[in-house]
């Protein structure tokens, strides 16, 4: 009886000039972040400076600060994903899923430049770990999305 062969199949990888399309972006993206968290990070130091003596002034002062922080906090995790992805692509594994080892999807990549898993591993982890799983934030919210509060409200 002749044994059959393993053959250990390396996992495919993006070429170079793809992994530099998404570097840029993802690196575009940084940026674009940084300054943002840098924003508000002024925003909230202002609003922490400014303590109005009206109680309905300090309440919209509390909620917009409790928000702003919120925000912050989103946009502080997308960070930590584009630098866990950007080290991927150093060490020649981006784009590779870190449980099936196949590779994701190039479209997918496109969407979501930091996803960590294929879409297939992705829906099997929020089907066994529905809540549990987090996403970067996609929309970015700016301090004109806030609301206002007027003398009038």
């Amino acid at each position: 009886m002749a044994k059959a062969k393993k053959t250990v199949r390396k996992a495919k990888k993006y070429p170079k000039k793809k992994l530099n399309v998404f570097k840029k972006i993802l690196t575009e993206r940084r940026v674009e972040l940084m300054k943002q968290v840098t924003e508000q990070d002024d925003d909230i130091g202002d609003l922490r400076d400014d303590q109005p003596a009206d109680p309905l002034d300090m309440a919209g002062n509390s909620s917009t600060l409790e928000l702003m922080t919120t925000l912050g906090n989103h946009e502080r995790t997308e960070l930590a994903e584009i630098d866990h992805a950007l080290s991927k692509i150093g060490a020649g594994t981006y784009g590779i899923c870190e449980v099936s080892g196949e590779l994701i999807a190039e479209p997918r990549l496109m969407a979501i430049p930091t996803a960590r898993y294929t879409i297939e591993v992705q829906a099997e982890r929020e089907k066994t770990s529905p809540g549990k799983v987090e996403r970067p934030s996609r929309r970015t919210i700016l301090s004109d999305d806030l609301p206002v509060m007027d003398d009038e409200n």
